[in-house]
């Protein structure tokens, strides 16, 4: 656990800066509850950590340049919100659709609950018809 991240906004963070900037994916079971669930909409339920693993391997083989990008982050009791820009370029196969190599920048928001230094749960939208008509695909 970080126990030395204060409030959940450090928490949410700390994991934007260090497993997407700074591309350490070794972070991720320490940041997500066991018990973790994403409500990723479309994309369907993500269980604990490996859920979170799983998302973020298959992103960057897919967008291998990857940045998420916060532009805001907003707190309020253990609720923290991230509206951020996912950027970069499709290098690689995403939900069957192989690289094109198109530029990609969509918009997203992840509400997340954070408690005792981990996240445990989060609610994440992103514009995922934006995300395939840059593709090409829609």
């Amino acid at each position: 656990m970080h126990s030395h991240l204060q409030s959940p906004r450090e928490v949410v963070a700390f994991y934007y800066q260090q497993v997407w900037a700074e591309r350490r994916p070794e972070l991720i079971p320490s940041l997500f509850a066991d018990g973790y669930s994403n409500h990723a909409g479309a994309r369907g339920t993500l269980s604990g950590p490996s859920g979170i693993e799983n998302n973020y391997h298959a992103t960057l083989s897919a967008f291998p340049d990857v940045e998420m990008r916060v532009e805001k982050l907003l707190a309020e009791g253990e609720f923290v919100t991230a509206h951020y820009l996912m950027l970069g370029s499709h290098q690689g196969d995403f939900q069957g659709i192989s690289a094109t190599g198109s530029a990609i920048n969509v918009p997203g928001i992840g509400i997340y609950r954070v408690q005792n230094g981990q996240i445990q749960e989060s609610w994440v939208v992103r514009d995922s018809l934006l995300l395939l008509r840059q593709l090409g695909a829609a």
